[in-house]
């Protein structure tokens, strides 16, 4: 893709997946798929598919699962010259345990194991190493989510640093993703900070189940009266999505497509709006841009397209 196009950025954490072969208790289950994990990566990957620069701001581990992750990047055409290697923390990774639902789809029942990850270590120092800096000021959109500041006080310190000054000529894009076992023990100070980063953030995405839990609705219009600031809402389930584009609101439904499991989906949906937004379609447009690229991550049980 050409050099001039927009550049996305998207900062966080990177994980494994180990996805069981089969549904059933993992007890039960002898083989593992591998595949690329993380929510900002998964992102990158999606807009990365979408024509857009996409690149990643990170940290691994000096190790095998961490050279397979930026193999990753590459292979998807994101650039992967910011994420760090750090030789004595290990990568991050998750088991996903699957069940076969009822109605014929797959559910996802994940086991993280992210303590002291080299991704934790994420702070803002990572932002201005050399090629992070370089990254950040051709960028003409940073995506961040809810994860990256409950990993650790540091990670926290650095999603602050991106948020502390202002960039006219630069989008924030921030996904809620709530994760509860991250907040555990600290939901309030977890709600006060996502709160936060809505308010400052361009482009805001949240599920209705995330809404809910965090603040305590899921009703579009009140949502965005408690958040008037972000200029894109969005509020999504699997039915579809509701958008705002500063006073105008509109709203779509999900395309019907066969599903397999939907984890990624979110953040497929995340990039395909993204992808619109940079390349100038109208809000109806980056909708729809972000249900057909959606589609692509709910035909398989990797979490994020191909």
């Amino acid at each position: 893709m050409s050099d001039t196009a927009p550049l996305a950025v998207c900062f966080g954490e990177g994980m494994v997946a180990l996805v069981a072969a089969a549904a059933g208790p993992l007890e039960d289950c002898r083989t593992f798929h591998r595949s690329l994990a993380g929510a900002e990566w998964n992102t990158a990957i999606a807009l990365a598919s979408a024509g857009i620069r996409a690149a990643v701001i990170s940290r691994v581990g000096d190790d095998g699962f961490g050279r397979f992750l930026t193999a990753e990047l590459r292979a998807h055409g994101v650039d992967d010259t910011a994420v760090e290697t750090d030789a004595d923390a290990p990568t991050g990774l998750y088991v996903k345990e699957l069940t076969a639902l009822s109605d014929g789809t797959v559910g996802g029942i994940m086991h993280y194991y992210r303590a002291g990850s080299a991704a934790a270590a994420l702070s803002p120092q990572t932002l201005t190493a050399p090629a992070a800096a370089a990254l950040l000021a051709d960028a003409a959109l940073v995506h961040t989510s809810g994860i990256t500041p409950a990993l650790s006080p540091s990670a926290l310190a650095a999603q602050e640093s991106l948020y502390a000054e202002p960039h006219p000529d630069r989008l924030l894009s921030f996904d809620v993703n709530w994760r509860p076992a991250l907040w555990r023990g600290r939901e309030e100070e977890g709600r006060r900070i996502v709160s936060d980063f809505v308010r400052r953030a361009d482009i805001v995405f949240c599920t209705r189940p995330d809404a809910e839990a965090v603040f305590g609705t899921s009703d579009p219009r009140e949502l965005r009266a408690l958040f008037p600031q972000p200029r894109h809402l969005l509020i999504t389930d699997a039915r579809g999505a509701v958008a705002f584009d500063g006073a105008e609101m509109a709203e779509s439904d999900a395309i019907d497509t066969p599903v397999v499991e939907t984890i990624g989906a979110g953040d497929a949906f995340a990039a395909g709006f993204l992808a619109g937004v940079l390349a100038g379609l109208s809000l109806t447009g980056s909708l729809a841009r972000g249900h057909r690229i959606a589609t692509r991550a709910l035909v398989s049980t990797r979490d994020h397209v191909d």
